[in-house]
Formats: C-alpha cells, structure tokens, sequence
C-alpha cells in the first residue's frame, strides 16, 4: 500500500499549496483595504491627485472633493471604484452643462481647463470607462495624447469635444478590449482633427460602437474596408468627415449593425443604387446633407426593422416608394429639404400604416409639397413633433391637431394657411413646448380668459393676427426663452406684464405693429440676447438695456433720448434710426468694446460725436510706435450718422474704431478738413460717405490709400485744389468685381437654439445717380461710386480715371474742373451714369464714350466743350426725354440731337482708326492732287489740247440748248392743250 502513499501525498500537497495561495491573496488584498485606509488603492489615489495638479481651473467645482485629507478616493465626484478589489475602474468627469445637442456642443464656461496628465498610465491594468467629454480647453487645440493607447483595460473611451488639435493618434489601436470609443467633435464648426488612415481601428475588434463625426477622414481612402472588418459593429456615426463615397456595389460585412450616420459628406451620387440599402439590421439611418440624388429607391422597403430615417438636405426628387408598407418599427422620419412634390396626404398615405400609431417625429419642411387638409394628424396620435413648413399648404388648420396630447413641436410657417385658432385647437397640446404658425393667413380668435395647459419655450407667429390687443394668454407663457409676434396687428400701450413675463426671455421681436406709449426707463432686470421693437409707435427714453443685450432694433418709431447710464457690454448692433433722438450721443458709447454696427441716421442729434478721450490726439502720427491704442473697438464696422445735426470736426472717434468698413456722416454739420490719416487708421474701410457737410480744404493724396473703397462721396462740401492723382491705387474700384462681402444694413447672430439668424433692417442710404435720388440697402454690396459733386474742385480731370474700370457711377458736377475729358474714358466699361455737368471743360467730346455699352444716364451740359457731339452704339440708345438736355449750355457743340448743325464733313476721323485706311487714303488724296495738276498743265502748255477741250465744251453747250428748247415748246403746247 506505500505506492497508493506517493500519489496520496502529492496530493494533499498540491491542495496544501493551493490553500496557502488562496490565504496569502486574501492576506494582500485585505492589507491593501487596510494600507488604503477604505477601498481606495493608495498609488491609484495618488495618480488621481497627480491628474488634479494638471488641472488649472474647475469653474464647475467637480473637482472639489478631490482632497488629500479625503483618504478614500472612491468617495471623490466622478471615481467609481470595483467594491471587489478597490481599483478604480470607473472616471467619468464629462461636461453636462448644457446637454449637448444636434449643433451645439457644451458650455465652455463650466470646461475643467488645463491638460490630460500620463499619471492616468497607474490606471491602466484596471480602468475601464473613461468619459473626458465635453472639456474644450483640456484639449486646448493640443495633440490627443499617445499615452491613452496605453490604457489597456478600456472597455470605453469618450474624448468628444475636447478640442483637441492635429492627427488621431494611431496608438489607440492598440485598445483591444475597448467597445465604445466616441471622438465627436463641434458639428458647428470644421474639426481640427484628422486621420488620413484609419487601418488602426483593425485592432479594435471588440468594438460596437464608434463616433468619429467631423474628424476629418478625407485622407482616409479606404475607411470603408477598415470599418467594414469589425464584427460587432453595431453603431457608426461618420458625418462631418469629409468622406470619399465607396463604390455603391460594395460588399459589407456590416451584419449586426443598427446605426448608420453619413450625414453631411459628400457623397454626391444617386440615391439609388448605395450599399446603406442592404443593411436589413438598420434601426436608425441618417444620411442628411449627403448630396444624393435622383429618386427613392424601392430597396428602402427591406429596412423594415427602421426606427429613424433621416434623409433631409438632399436633391431627392418624387415621391417615397410604395415599398414602405412592412416598415411597421418607424418612429423618425425626416424627408425636409428635398423635392418630393406631390399633395401631402399622398405622402402620408406612403408611410406604412402599420406605424402611425407609433410615428413620434414627422418633418417635411421645405420639401416642395402642396395639399388643402391635414386631416391626416387624427391618425398620427404619437406625434411628438410634426415639423410640414416651408411648403405650399392652404386650406384651414383642422381642430383635430388639438388631440395630439403628446405633441411639443408644431411647426406650420411659411404656407399659406387660412381661417382662424382657437382654443379647440390648442386646449389639448398639454406638451407643446415649440409652436411656429408664422407667414400664414391665419387669425387668432383666443378668449381674453382662456388659460393654456402648455408652457411655451419657443413661439413664432410673425404676420398672422392676433391683435388688436395684446393677447392676454400670453402671459402665462414665462418660460419663453423666443418669441416673434412681428407684424400681427396688435395696437395700443404694450402691457406692463409682458416684461417681466418675458424677463427670461433671450429673443424679442415685437416689431412692425402699431404698439405705442413709453418703455420702462430700465431693462436691465430682463435676460434679452436680442430685442426687436422697429416700426411701432414708441415713444420715451431709449432704456436702460440688459447686460446680456447684443442685437437692439427700435428704429422708425418716436423715441427721443437715451436713459441715464446707457451701457450695454455685449451690444453688438444698435439699430436706432428714424426717431427723434435729441441732445448728444452719450460718451457711454466708448465702452462698447464689442459694438460692431451703430446706424442713428434720421434723428435730431447735435453737437459732437464723443472723442473716447482722443482729443490730444488730433496730431496723432499713426505711423509712431508709442502713439497710444488703448480701449479700440475692434469689432466695429458699420457707423451711420447721416441726415442729422452734428457738427464738430471730422470724428476723433474713428480712432476708436481701426475695423471700419461703413461709415456714412452724409447731411450733417461737420467742417475742417478731411484728415491724412484716415487711410492708415482705417485701412478696411469700403463705404465713404461724407456728402453734404461743411468740410473745405483740398481732398488729401492719403485718401487713396483706401484700396478696398468702392463707394466714395464727398458731395456737397466745401472741398477745394486739384482732384488727387494716382486714382489707380484705389484697387477696388479697377476691378468689376465687387469687394463687398457683408451689407451694412445686415445684422447676423446666433441664438441659444444653434441657428444662424440674419436680420436685414430696414434702413438705406441715398445716392445721386442717372439724375436722380436712389436709396441703396441690400443691393449696396454692388454699388461702386465716386461722388465729388458740388464742391470747389479745379484743374483737369486725372488720366488715371480710365483705370477705374469698375465704376458704375461717376458724378463730377458743379465744380471747377477745367481741360479735356480724357480721351480713354471710353475704359469704363462697367459705367451706367456719367455726370461731368457745369464745370469748365473745354475740347471736344472723346468717341469712346460710344464705346460705354452700360451708360444709361449722361450729363455733359454747361461746359465749354466744342465740335461735333459723337454718335454711335450706346450714345445713339440713352434712354431720356430730351436727349438735348445733356449737351446744353456749350455753345460750341454741333450735330445731333441739338438744332445747331455742323458745316462741313464730319469732323477728324476717330483716332484709333486703322493706318492701312489711313495710308490708303492719303494715297488717294495725292493721287487726286497730281491727276489734277497734270490736266492743269496740259491745258496750259499744250495749244492743241486746248482748242480740243474748248471745243468739246462747245459742243456740249449746243446740244444741252436745243434739248432744252425743244423740251420748252412740248411742255407749253400741252399747257395750251389742256
């Protein structure tokens, strides 16, 4: 029995050691929970302090517990610990302030800032999840670390609006286990990250879900074969990545996928055939802003497991397949922005009846459909959002639309809807939160005490009806943060209630109403973003704004001064024109450090602009280095002054201002002379208008350093000397195309909800041209003008005009300008008035003028011109009453159109004539000479040539008087006939 001993003993020593093993690694894990002093690994803890010192600042405090004297880091904000073994397992500091959107990332104000430190290597043999997102200035447009590749538990890894800058690092290949990895970047801006390969995401094959929107992957050629080998892909968000489209015959491996996002790349192919179709396991597909195009395709239908389908911004034309009838799952479908046509309840018809009842988001904005009944809402009882503006609808709004208790989009603007509201139609939107009726023919017939079950977050009904009063239901509506109930009809006082209903209110637009009485002398208690009230009845102070104002608009009403301490530090358009406006403008101004357009045309203001404190600085040298430049405003761009009473010097306040383009100080009061360093102040500046002041002096030669000017008026001033040589350095005008990319009566800003919203207000400015008064606004971006009209101007008119070959409008009258007009003048091509009228121009008139095939309006009169007035192509068409008109007051002008003709030939032949012409017809007029003189001679000298010639003339002489004679008799015999 020994031999049974051994195998008994080996045995009972294997079991021993295993014993052994298992005491001595409780023992270390039990003296690791002690050592840490509760479940926090001491060397984890102190990775995470290390992690802490990178950080420089916490403006969201969530790094606050973070504590040397807090032992146990498991207890810290964001640290998730395993409760088997204490490691940290778990980081999560992502940014949720505010939730990120489809367009706006999250709120830079509450980033943790700093850098990502390698002390997070300590953690790389037991951290799973990793969640930085949302921290802009940890990525601080540096290079995504290489280090995080190292981490070789990740299981997940978010690193989406960070900022980070430059390639994608490809050590993260190197994540093996790793399932989600999101990289998101800023869907509202281009994305500074990049991969031009994207090979090492072969590594990853455990990964399901992968985010890489707006990296730039437009170096990666083959992204589809790499993407296309990962088995257990289930979700891929690609849009923003510039991607090349794969062949649409392609074969995928892609079987268990459920989320497919493309949108905004250029695929730029047809719709149908594309690989996308055959992914039967599809839950949500997004591909808007793909450029596809042609026709829906019928393999649509296979999807029949499809919850979301976005296809929006597309040029898909005809209506969706009729294939749809299995797709019972859908809950989204946006078809906006396309060209399906059709009568909308056809489209309806096509979305599988199997789903309404499910249907949650239905958006066919912009999507060229027509139709007279929405019955159709009655069936679509799930609705959350129904979004149909933009079309071609009439008809009436059926009160049917008030059962879709669920409903918290509604959005009908911009049809042309008919009839009334009432509370049928909105009693039952318990949940509406969004509602957009505007550019409708709608009228509200709302109970002055009807009270909504709703609370309204975002409200635009601009030209429906709602007036003649207020609506009173309006004022249990305080969580709105937008409103526009422009152009509705409402008359009367604005109610007290409605500011501090709408005191949270970011966006205001009360405007093109009839609304009198006075604003409250402050607002500073409201939370406005942009405040609209142009064109109403509104009288009073302008009032003390909000400090979060940006965009104001009160023009075209009575408003006659500004409230005490008007100060706004976010202001960045100040619309106040056409009021009564009195007194100064408040030296408060000069602390606008972000104003970019001022326009206070048409009011009563006197006395000076404010000088900002620049007065000491009316020698100023600009091109001296310690010349001070404190407090600029560098966003300013846009001054409008015109049509009021100021007076002063040219403005010292333009030195606050180095960016301007727009400055327009026409009809006012100013005087001296126009500064020699306005071109290097204001370099930018494209719009000079300062007609119709008291300015003297000569036009300084530093006023051509303005290259980028395309409008220039200094009409009806005092302005003395020679017009300034060198005409070809004002750049912008020697070309035809305009330099213009902004209007000055445009104000652009985004609000809260990601749009870009571009208000175009109503104001404009006057310009002498074809004879007569113009107003330019939005079509002023292709004006190009010189205005130097009735001023004291002499000498000749500069050669270097011709070089300005992209002028349209050239008016020189009423001056004292003396010589010719420049014979190349005919360059102007692009010319449509010409007014060089009561000067003292003398010569002839060029015929290149003929050669001005865009001239409609010419004004040559009182000058002293001479010869005959040129014909020809564009002259022979000018379309006028009285073409003599343009030549009147030159006595020495003849020929058409004016009664005084010409005697003898046509004047000098044209001086750009061919010399073969010229040579031939020299030639022939000696040739003429010399024949003739050899026939002189001949009579002369020859006496045999002489009785000949004589006698032939004789001859002659007989036979004409007996024709004539006999001619005589027959005509008086048939007299005597008769």
């Amino acid at each position: 029995m020994i031999w049974f001993a051994v195998p008994s003993i080996r045995a009972m020593a294997a079991a021993s050691f295993l014993f052994l093993n298992f005491l001595a690694t409780t023992s270390s894990i039990n003296g690791s929970s002690e050592s840490s002093n509760g479940s926090c690994i001491p060397a984890e803890r102190a990775a995470l302090l290390s992690f802490k010192d990178g950080i420089t600042s916490d403006p969201g405090n969530r790094l606050v517990s973070w504590q040397q004297e807090h032992h146990d880091c498991c207890q810290w904000s964001g640290v998730t610990c395993s409760s088997r073994t204490g490691h940290v397992i778990k980081l999560d500091l992502r940014n949720r302030s505010p939730p990120v959107g489809e367009f706006n990332g999250p709120d830079e104000q509450h980033s943790l800032v700093g850098q990502v430190s390698s002390s997070l290597l300590a953690l790389r043999h037991c951290l799973r999840h990793l969640d930085l997102s949302g921290n802009i200035f940890l990525g601080d447009e540096m290079g995504m670390p290489r280090f995080l590749g190292s981490l070789q538990s990740l299981t997940y890894l978010n690193l989406s609006f960070m900022g980070f800058y430059g390639r994608v690092p490809p050590q993260l290949g190197n994540l093996s286990k790793l399932e989600q990895l999101d990289m998101l970047g800023d869907l509202s801006h281009p994305s500074p990250l990049y991969s031009n390969d994207i090979s090492w995401v072969d590594g990853l094959r455990s990964l399901e879900h992968l985010n890489m929107g707006s990296v730039n992957l437009s170096g990666a050629v083959h992204w589809f074969h790499t993407v296309n080998a990962l088995p257990n892909l289930a979700v891929l968000v690609l849009r923003f990545c510039s991607l090349n489209a794969p062949s649409s015959l392609v074969h995928h491996n892609l079987t268990v996928l459920e989320e497919l996002d493309l949108s905004y790349n250029s695929l730029n192919s047809p719709a149908a055939p594309n690989w996308f179709w055959d992914l039967t396991s599809l839950r949500s597909l997004r591909l808007w802003g793909c450029e596809l195009s042609g026709t829906f395709p019928d393999e649509l239908g296979n999807l029949t497991l499809l919850e979301t389908f976005d296809i929006s911004y597309n040029n898909i034309k005809g209506m969706i397949p009729g294939t749809l009838q299995n797709m019972c799952n859908l809950r989204s479908l946006n078809l906006s922005f396309n060209n399906i046509g059709g009568d909308i309840a056809e489209v309806v018809h096509r979305i599988p009846n199997c789903s309404w009842k499910n249907l949650q988001e239905l958006n066919m904005k912009s999507a060229n459909i027509t139709g007279t009944t929405l019955q159709f809402v009655s069936n679509l009882s799930s609705l959350i959002r129904l979004e149909i503006s933009g079309n071609h609808l009439s008809g009436s709004v059926p009160v049917e639309i008030g059962t879709l208790r669920n409903l918290t989009v509604l959005d009908l603007g911009n049809n042309s809807l008919r009839g009334v509201i009432s509370e049928v139609h909105l009693a039952g939107l318990m949940n509406l939160k969004i509602i957009d009726l505007s550019h409708n023919y709608l009228e509200f017939t709302i109970g002055s005490h009807w009270v909504p079950q709703f609370n309204l977050v975002w409200a635009s009904m601009s030209a429906c009806h709602l007036g003649p009063q207020f609506p009173k239901w309006f004022q249990r509506q305080e969580r709105i943060m937008y409103l526009d109930i422009s152009n509705t009809g409402l008359l009367g006082r604005i109610p007290d209630w409605f500011w501090t209903t709408f005191s949270k209110a970011e966006y205001l637009d009360i405007s093109l109403n009839k609304l009198s009485g006075e604003l409250p002398l402050s607002l500073d208690f409201m939370s406005m973003i942009a405040l609209c009230m142009q064109s109403n009845l509104l009288t009073g102070l302008v009032p003390k704004l909000p400090r979060t104002i940006e965009v104001l608009d009160i023009s075209k009403n009575t408003l006659n001064g500004f409230a005490p301490n008007f100060q706004a530090p976010h202001l960045q358009f100040a619309i106040l024109f056409s009021n009564c406006i009195s007194g100064t403008i408040p030296t408060s101004i000069c602390t606008l450090q972000e104003l970019m357009v001022l326009d206070l045309s048409n009011n009563l203001l006197t006395m000076e602009l404010p000088d900002c404190g620049r007065k000491e600085l009316t020698q100023w040298n600009p091109s001296s280095n310690n010349s001070p430049r404190v407090n600029s405003m560098n966003y300013f761009t846009t001054l409008l002054l015109s049509n009021n009473s100021l007076s002063g010097g040219f403005p010292l306040f333009v030195l606050q201002c180095p960016n301007l383009i727009f400055l327009d100080l026409t009809r006012n009061k100013f005087t001296g002379e126009l500064p020699g360093w306005i071109s290097e102040v204001v370099p930018n500046l494209v719009v000079l208008r300062l007609g119709s002041n008291n300015f003297s002096g000569h036009i300084p030669i530093e006023i051509l350093g303005l290259g980028n000017v395309s409008i220039l008026d200094l009409s009806n001033n005092n302005f003395s000397g020679a017009i300034p040589q060198y005409l070809e350095n004002l750049k912008a005008l020697t070309t035809s195309h305009s330099i213009l990319a902004d209007n000055p009566f445009e104000e652009i800003y985004y609000d809260k909800f990601g749009f870009t919203i571009t208000g175009l207000y109503d104001d404009s400015f006057s310009v002498v041209i074809k004879g007569q008064v113009l107003d330019y606004g939005e079509n002023t971006i292709f004006l190009r003008s010189i205005d130097l009209s009735c001023n004291s101007l002499v000498g000749e008119i500069p050669k270097e005009l011709s070089s300005l070959v992209g002028l349209i409008n050239l008016n020189l009258s009423s001056n004292l300008l003396s010589g010719n007009i420049p014979n190349k003048i005919g360059n102007l091509r692009s010319l449509e008035s010409l007014d060089l009228s009561k000067n003292k121009l003398d010569g002839e008139i060029p015929q290149g003028l003929s050669d001005l095939t865009y001239l409609s309006y010419l004004n040559l009169s009182y000058n002293n011109l001479s010869g005959r007035i040129p014909t020809g192509h564009q002259l022979d068409v000018l379309k006028t009453n009285d073409l003599a008109s343009m030549y009147i007051g030159n006595p020495g002008l003849c020929g058409h159109p004016i009664p005084r003709q010409c005697h003898g030939p046509p004047g000098d032949l044209p001086t750009n004539s061919d010399p073969s012409q010229m040579d031939f017809l020299l030639g022939s007029i000696v040739g003429l000479v010399a024949g003739a003189w050899m026939v002189f001679c001949g009579l002369v000298f020859k006496k045999r040539w002489r009785y000949a010639y004589f006698g032939l003339l004789d001859k002659l002489y007989d036979r004409l008087y007996v024709i004539s004679i006999v001619t005589w008799r027959k005509w008086f015999r048939n007299t005597d006939v008769n």
